[in-house]
């Protein structure tokens, strides 16, 4: 199956560009909860990350009923860590841009960013930043992706989302109809090599931002279709 071209690169930032240097209230909800890890982490980041407390005040109660942890244990006295961008991140960043678009697509909750601009710390390079708490949608909900493309007046299938996470980048790319970019330094498990196969053609592996700029750039601007492996 051969992609459409790329005409918007959405970037993945935590664990993708950089990472927070403490804690964040996911991970804090996640250790409270009785629930598996895995489990605990994917409900987090479905309510919480798609949550504006502005809108709803009822969000942390919500998340707390959904987590199995008393409302009173929700950490109101959280402090977002300091977000810090990777080295080589704004540089990889301004590469992309000279080609195409690029926008920002994160899973982040509204309490662990309103101490990072992350908009300012890449600028002039982005065209936008969307958190998920903002447009409503956190990956891998496939609405994320296909909002993101709505905003810019793109169809899913121009879309390729970089991020380094197999559960949400980009199970939540493929099911929007997007592309997928996904950055591991590990080869990829037997779940998904099988994920692999099942979307031929539209995801690509690769083990570093930087190998990963450099594929976007062979495929940019003309975006020529070309085989894609699990190997750089």
């Amino acid at each position: 199956m051969n992609a459409a071209p790329v005409r918007l690169v959405s970037l993945d930032v935590g664990y993708t560009l950089g990472e927070p240097s403490g804690t964040t209230l996911t991970q804090r909800l996640v250790e409270l909860s009785p629930r598996p890890a895995r489990e605990a982490k994917r409900v987090a980041q479905r309510i919480l990350h798609a949550l504006d407390p502005n809108m709803d005040t009822t969000g942390p109660q919500t998340v707390c009923a959904a987590l199995g942890i008393a409302p009173s244990a929700f950490p109101h006295d959280h402090r977002p860590p300091a977000f810090a961008l990777w080295p080589g991140a704004v540089e990889a960043v301004a590469q992309i841009a000279r080609d195409v678009p690029v926008v920002t697509l994160s899973n982040v909750s509204h309490w662990d960013e309103r101490e990072t601009d992350v908009a300012a710390l890449l600028t002039p390079h982005l065209r936008a930043h969307h958190p998920s708490w903002r447009i409503g949608f956190a990956k891998p909900d496939p609405r994320a992706v296909e909002t993101v493309a709505r905003l810019h007046d793109r169809d899913p299938a121009e879309v390729l989302h970089v991020g380094d996470s197999l559960d949400y980048d980009v199970r939540g790319a493929l099911a929007a109809g997007a592309q997928a970019l996904w950055i591991t330094p590990r080869p990829p498990s037997a779940e998904a090599l099988r994920l692999l196969a099942e979307h031929p053609g539209r995801v690509t592996v690769m083990p570093d931002l930087p190998r990963a700029v450099r594929y976007i750039e062979q495929i940019l601007p003309s975006s020529t279709p070309s085989t894609r492996s699990a190997t750089p």
